[in-house]
């Protein structure tokens, strides 16, 4: 597997949640579900999911005349990829920065903190 390959720029994440939601999904079934939210064009998403097939994110089925797109990789794996992304460049790789960081800007609930606390427990 391809390094950073969970990265993904904004327009492929619009086609990878699309993808995530259901899938197989055709060309013409992506342009009629992303035309009005975003007016793009049908020329834009076949560029789009040439350069994610090139990429690695998709891979499709030939299936009659239209190709089955697929996601390559799970919204989960992504994510995971995305996170350690951002700590590596804003938090020089370190999770105990990051979390200081979110704690004084207040970014938990309460909540979100006993939760923090059993993840922590468990692992332990």
């Amino acid at each position: 597997m391809k390094e950073n390959l969970g990265i993904l720029q904004q327009s492929d994440r619009y086609i990878m949640e699309k993808l995530w939601e259901a899938n197989p999904k055709t060309t013409t079934q992506l342009y009629y579900e992303l035309k009005d939210e975003l007016n793009w064009s049908k020329s834009t998403v076949n560029t789009l999911l040439t350069r994610m097939l090139e990429k690695g994110l998709i891979y499709y089925k030939e299936e009659g005349r239209a190709r089955q797109y697929y996601p390559s990789i799970g919204r989960e794996e992504s994510a995971a990829a995305e996170t350690e992304n951002l700590l590596n460049r804003v938090f020089k790789g370190s999770v105990g920065m990051m979390m200081n960081t979110m704690l004084k800007q207040n970014r938990f609930s309460q909540e979100e903190i006993d939760e923090l606390y059993d993840i922590f427990k468990k692992e332990k």
